[in-house]
């Protein structure tokens, strides 16, 4: 192996390393009340500091880019200034994700075990997961196309999450390797695969997101030309 491969592999682990501590300490006061409360009962301070994840996501997002371009681009000066740049929207985006899935599982809780619910349960769980997936896609599109207006972009993203279905069950599926770690090993799943899961995430939001990056400057429009 050539000198230059192992300065890449050496970057690569650094800034993933790097990240998972920077994601970490950006979410502390989220994974505080994740890791040291009860959820039962301490949900509603989950929904208060879940605004807390989408900042982090974002600005790990965009340190990712700015690596796949540079290999010498900061990953700490790059973290924090894309945390200032995309904090607003990507909070606004994780804060609404939220509160909207608390939404749904209270309607699930309600109509559980009752008639209407083998109608209602399914379709909650379909938005929930919609909600979900729709947020994880604009966390990265925040980072990828910041002039444009949030509720266009989350449109852009639903939709375009539903039409390549593949990358988001990808991102899914990385985000559950992270959860299952975290719940059965937290300090070492955190300081070792958070970066490794965000980075899963960001590719495939990127490939999600890639028909927005085909006219370069153009609003978003993912509807196939014969429906324009």
């Amino acid at each position: 192996m050539s000198h230059e491969i192992y300065a890449r592999v050496f970057t690569t682990a650094y800034a993933l390393l790097a990240t998972s501590a920077l994601v970490v300490g950006a979410t502390g006061p989220f994974l505080a009340v994740l890791l040291f409360t009860p959820v039962t009962a301490s949900w509603p301070l989950l929904v208060l500091t879940a605004p807390f994840l989408g900042p982090a996501v974002a600005a790990a997002h965009a340190v990712f880019g700015s690596l796949a371009q540079d290999d010498g681009a900061p990953v700490v000066r790059g973290f924090l200034r894309a945390w200032r740049r995309h904090g607003r929207r990507s909070a606004i985006v994780a804060g609404a994700a939220a509160a909207l899935l608390v939404v749904l599982a209270v309607d699930v809780r309600a109509a559980w075990g009752s008639p209407v619910g083998a109608v209602a349960i399914p379709v909650l769980v379909v938005l929930a997961a919609l909600a979900a997936v729709t947020a994880l896609v604009a966390l990265t599109g925040v980072v990828e196309h910041p002039d444009v207006p949030l509720g266009r972009l989350l449109r852009a993203c639903l939709f375009l999450a539903l039409r390549r279905p593949q990358f988001t069950v990808v991102s899914s599926a990385a985000l559950w390797v992270l959860a299952a770690a975290v719940g059965a090993v937290p300090v070492p799943a955190l300081a070792l695969l958070t970066g490794p899961a965000l980075y899963v995430v960001w590719v495939g939001s990127r490939a999600t997101l890639k028909p927005l990056r085909a006219v370069p400057g153009s609003e978003p429009d993912p509807r196939p030309a014969a429906a324009r």
